[in-house]
C-alpha cells in the first residue's frame, strides 16, 4: 500500500474498527487493563518530580491516566492537559489538577480554562492503535505529531493502548513520529530502531531517564556527569500491585464493606457540619457540598451491596467524625478530612486486586476515583484559602 489516499482510507477504517473493540470491553476487563497499565507505568518510570507531564481526558474506553498522574503529583510534579489552538497548529498545555476551572474543547473533553500554559517533559499519549515499529494511530488530525515536531524540547512520548491495539503497521509517513516507549497490559516498550523491545521496570527507568538528560543536554556538552532526573521507584511498588494477592473471601469482602460504609457515613455527616463554615452557594460551599453529596451516595452503593452478598449492613458510624467536629478552623478541617479520604482511598486501592465479583470491583474503582478528585479539589480549596 503506497498511495497516501489509500492509506487514510485504510487508516480511517481501522481507527474506528479498533475504537469499536475498545469500546466493546466488558467493565472487569476494562477494570482489569487499567490497574495494570497504571501499575506498569508507575513501576517502569521515573516519578519525574519537578517535571511537566501532560496527559489526556480519558475518552472512548482509553486508559485513564489520572490515577498515576496524581501519583506523580503528590512527588511534585505538575500535571496539564492538552488544549487545541486551531487546526493545523501544534497542541498547547495548560496546568491542570482535579478542581481547576475547565471548560468543553473538541468532542466535548475538558480543557483548562485560563490555568497557566506550561511545557510537557513527559506526554502520556493514548493510541487507539500502534505499530510494532512504535507508531501511533491517533483520530486523524495529527496533532501529536505536529506538537513533538514543533518542540524545541521534544517530551518523551510514552504510547498508551490496550494490547488490542497492536498492528503489524500503520504504514507510518513522513510526518508521523513514534512514540519514545508503549505501554499496554503486557508490558512497556522501548520503541528503537524501528521495533518494539520488552523492557523491565529497572530498563525503563534507566532509558527514560538518559533519554530525558539527552533531550536537555545541549549538542556537544558532556554527557559524563550522571543523571539529572529524579530517581527509579519500582522498588517502591506494594506486594500484590501487579494482581497477586489472593481473592478475598465473601467474610472479607463483606467486612471490608462495612468498615467502607461506617467511613463513608461518618464523612457525610462530618461534610455536612463543614458546610456550616461557608456562605452557601459560594464557590467554595459548592464544592465541598458536592463532595458531601458524594459521600452519601457512596453510603448508598455501599448498602446496596452488602445486600447483594445477603449480609447486614452497619448502623454505625466511624470514629473519625467525633475526631474531625473537634477541629476548629476551615484550613486545619480540610486538611483533616482529606486525610480520612485519602485512607479509604487506600483501603480500597490495597483491596482492589482481591475482589472476586465483578460489580463490587467496579463500584469500589469508582468509587476510589471519586475520592482522588476529591482530595485534588479539596486541596486546591485549602491552596485557595491559605493564599
Amino acid at each position: 500500500m503506497k498511495d497516501w489516499n489509500e492509506i487514510k482510507a485504510w487508516r480511517k477504517e481501522k481507527r474506528a474498527e479498533l475504537i469499536a473493540r475498545r469500546e466493546a470491553l466488558d467493565a472487569a476487563t476494562r477494570h482489569r487493563c487499567n490497574e495494570r497499565i497504571t501499575a506498569l507505568i508507575e513501576a517502569g518510570f521515573p516519578d519525574w518530580s519537578g517535571g511537566v507531564v501532560a496527559l489526556c481526558w480519558p475518552y472512548r474506553g482509553e486508559f485513564d491516566a489520572r490515577y498515576v498522574a496524581r501519583r506523580w503529583r503528590d512527588r511534585g510534579a505538575i500535571t496539564a492537559l492538552p488544549e487545541v489552538v486551531e487546526k493545523g497548529m501544534p497542541l498547547r498545555f495548560r496546568k491542570w489538577w482535579p478542581g481547576a476551572a475547565t471548560r468543553h474543547g473538541v468532542y466535548d473533553i475538558p480543557v483548562p480554562d485560563g490555568t497557566d500554559v506550561v511545557t510537557p517533559d513527559v506526554a502520556l499519549v493514548p493510541m487507539n492503535g500502534f505499530d510494532e515499529a512504535g507508531y501511533r494511530l491517533g483520530y486523524g488530525g495529527a496533532f501529536f505529531d505536529r506538537t513533538l515536531a514543533a518542540a524545541a524540547v521534544r517530551p518523551i512520548a510514552i504510547g498508551i493502548a490496550y494490547e488490542l491495539a497492536r498492528l503489524t503497521t500503520i504504514y507510518p509517513q513522513p510526518h508521523d513520529i513514534p512514540m519514545d516507549f508503549v505501554v499496554t497490559e503486557t508490558g512497556v516498550y522501548r520503541a528503537e530502531h524501528g521495533k518494539l523491545a520488552a523492557l523491565e521496570p529497572q530498563a525503563s527507568c534507566t532509558a527514560a531517564r538518559a533519554l530525558l538528560k539527552a533531550r536537555r543536554t545541549p549538542a556537544g556538552a558532556d554527557l559524563s556527569a550522571g543523571y539529572s532526573s529524579p530517581a527509579c521507584y519500582a522498588h517502591e511498588i506494594a506486594p500484590g500491585y501487579f494482581g497477586e494477592q489472593q481473592d478475598l473471601s465473601r467474610a472479607e469482602t463483606l467486612e471490608l464493606l462495612n468498615t467502607l460504609l461506617e467511613a463513608e457515613r461518618a464523612g457525610a455527616k462530618v461534610l455536612a457540619a463543614f458546610l456550616a463554615d461557608y456562605a452557601p452557594q459560594s464557590p467554595a460551599w459548592r464544592q465541598l457540598e458536592k463532595v458531601q453529596r458524594d459521600e452519601a451516595g457512596n453510603c448508598a452503593i455501599l448498602i446496596s451491596l452488602i445486600r447483594q452478598l445477603d449480609g447486614k449492613p452497619s448502623a454505625a458510624t466511624g470514629d473519625f467524625l467525633g475526631k474531625a467536629l473537634k477541629i476548629n478552623g476551615r484550613v486545619a478541617r480540610l486538611k483533616f478530612l482529606n486525610r480520612g479520604q485519602e485512607w479509604v482511598a487506600r483501603k480500597i486501592r490495597e483491596a482492589l486486586p482481591g475482589l472476586e465479583a465483578a460489580d463490587v470491583r467496579d463500584a469500589l474503582s469508582a468509587m476510589h476515583e471519586s475520592h482522588l478528585l476529591n482530595i485534588e479539589a479539596c486541596e486546591a480549596l485549602v491552596e485557595t484559602l491559605e493564599g
